[in-house]
């Protein structure tokens, strides 16, 4: 079985869908747009939306409840939860197999390719302890290997819903506004939900871009003056404090050169399931 749905949420964005645009036709076919109601009319993309409900709208922790809501929605099948400005890019396979199949290290992917990893992510989710599959960061150096398993994946998620809706009501990925995307992987792995990340497809994020500043709601809506580093705010450290105390063998916090600091421990939270019988 294929990657059934794409979910994208959004919101203010209702002319810059950098992520769908970029995604081949089979695969638009398959977004979900998810929305706030009162700017449907603004959206004129060809897909699928789905309005939050009211209680989510303007709630402090709307991105979090949004992502869960899209993991109540989606239920049992495979689906993919992707941030609305992403543009996906391949990476050369020197890295890994020593052999060079293009002329750069990395470049963007085309159709043909980004459907192709697509289905690649949909096998390795059929593998017993896999549940999600992401890309890695463009900043991050490749490793040596085609994918690393049990880390951090962000932005782009595929997800595997038979194994993910058993566990997501035991679950707590709605209590903090930033950070909740690391919560929720602590999340997973402690329910026996392992992550799989991709080494050859990677992603550009196009919120980094200067005329994106001002969309990024999340962010915007908690400081008053946009800080040079996000990951350097109160509110930031804030938030991994609230992890590391929910996880306190998966995070350490320190300072360095005056910069706050943190390493995360993914392999330390995951707890592998004795018995595979409920997937």
């Amino acid at each position: 079985m294929t990657i059934e749905r794409i979910y994208i949420p959004t919101v203010k964005r209702a002319d810059r869908q950098i992520t769908y645009e970029n995604l081949p036709k089979s695969l638009q076919e398959k977004v979900v747009m998810v929305i706030d109601g009162s700017e449907l009319n603004q959206y004129k993309y060809d897909c699928d939306y789905l309005e939050l409900p009211e209680h989510i709208v303007g709630s402090w922790t709307q991105l979090a409840e949004t992502r869960k809501f899209i993991h109540e929605q989606a239920g049992f099948i495979k689906y993919a939860m992707i941030d609305d400005d992403l543009i996906i890019k391949r990476r050369n396979s020197k890295y890994w197999t020593g052999v060079s199949n293009m002329e750069s290290s990395r470049r963007n992917a085309t159709s043909e390719e980004i459907e192709g990893a697509f289905e690649t992510f949909s096998k390795w989710l059929d593998e017993d302890d896999i549940g999600i599959v992401g890309l890695s960061s463009i900043e991050a150096p490749p490793p040596s290997t085609e994918y690393i398993d049990t880390v951090g994946v962000f932005n782009i998620l595929c997800i595997d819903g038979k194994k993910l809706s058993r566990e997501l009501p035991d679950m707590n990925i709605t209590s903090i506004r930033v950070a909740e995307d690391v919560l929720f992987i602590y999340e997973c792995l402690s329910h026996g939900i392992n992550t799989r990340q991709s080494t050859e497809w990677t992603y550009e994020n196009g919120s980094l871009r200067k005329d994106m500043q001002n969309t990024r709601v999340v962010w915007n809506e908690m400081i008053e003056e946009v800080p040079e580093d996000y990951f350097q705010t109160d509110e930031h450290y804030d938030a991994l404090e609230y992890i590391r105390r929910k996880f306190p063998a998966g995070i350490k916090i320190y300072e360095k050169g005056g910069k706050r600091k943190n390493t995360k421990y993914w392999k330390r939270i995951y707890k592998p399931r004795q018995t595979n019988s409920l997937f």
